[in-house]
């Protein structure tokens, strides 16, 4: 009874580290390969991402790119930059639109404004000092 229990005890943690070494979702592989391009596609690295693509469905590569062309995101930012009342998180999606956009002096000071409203939390807090010790840095060529 007691080699039993001990045999199927052993069993178990085998199976369940095997899952972890060779994941039994194709949806978590997939999401993985997405959230990769994703992150590729954002720094604009498009020759590493074009490797990726292939294991990828058409329609979210497709609606990526919509929602990242140039006329799309100037469209967000004049939706968000017409608003009154802007609370912290509208001047973080501010900040990335306008670092997208490739007007990094703006993003840094849509990070400050967001940084004056909401001090005391982590994420903008860590982005804020990242930012502002990243433009103290010397430009290399």
């Amino acid at each position: 009874m007691r080699e039993t229990v001990l045999i199927s005890l052993l069993l178990w943690i085998m199976v369940i580290n095997v899952g972890k070494i060779w994941p039994i979702s194709r949806g978590e592989k997939y999401y993985q390969n997405l959230k990769k391009w994703y992150l590729l596609a954002n720094k604009g690295e498009w020759e590493k991402a074009k490797l990726i693509e292939g294991k990828l469905k058409t329609e979210d590569i497709e609606s990526f790119i919509k929602k990242n062309k140039t006329e799309e995101l100037k469209k967000r930012l004049n939706e968000l930059t017409i608003k009154n009342q802007k609370n912290a998180d509208d001047w973080m999606e501010i900040a990335v639109l306008l670092y997208r956009l490739d007007k990094k002096d703006e993003a840094y000071k849509a990070i400050e404004s967001a940084y004056k409203l909401d001090p005391i939390r982590e994420d903008i807090s860590s982005i804020y000092f990242t930012y502002r010790t990243s433009l103290l840095l010397p430009q290399l060529p």
